[in-house]
């Protein structure tokens, strides 16, 4: 997306260019600052993560199921639930934009709270952190 800094639309402090995501899963632009936008992940689960669910649980099950007998199907489904959160996860810390805050999973949920963080990302890219000393590993 090509833009200069004297389109009113834009801030000065964001970013014109943006970082690609290889094979993204979802493009979109951002609803506050227009800018584009990739995701690497999304939301449910893909057939791999099927089949790996698979095969995880029959080990798992297979492993356990002499010492905790019938107990030991509940695997699968403690697996199942597991990778859905991992990939909830992961999908939710892709989505904030990085160049104004935007979080639409907050937005959909609390605007108050989206419009607080918001706030709270462009309080913190005013004044950045003092730069921090590093010492040698020698000293």
């Amino acid at each position: 997306m090509k833009a200069n800094h004297k389109d009113p639309q834009i801030h000065p402090m964001i970013e014109l260019r943006t970082y690609k995501v290889k094979n993204s899963a979802l493009d979109f632009y951002c609803p506050l600052c227009r800018m584009e936008r990739q995701v690497s992940c999304r939301v449910g689960l893909s057939p791999l993560n099927y089949v790996q669910i698979t095969m995880v649980s029959f080990v798992l099950v297979t492993l356990t199921f002499s010492r905790m007998e019938a107990i030991a199907l509940v695997w699968p489904f403690l697996v199942w639930a597991s990778f859905e959160i991992a990939r909830r996860l992961l999908f939710k810390r892709d989505v904030p934009c990085p160049h104004c805050g935007f979080d639409a999973t907050w937005y959909k949920r609390d605007v108050k709270m989206a419009r607080k963080l918001v706030a709270e990302f462009w309080e913190k890219k005013k004044s950045p952190s003092p730069p921090t000393k590093i010492s040698h590993p020698n000293k």
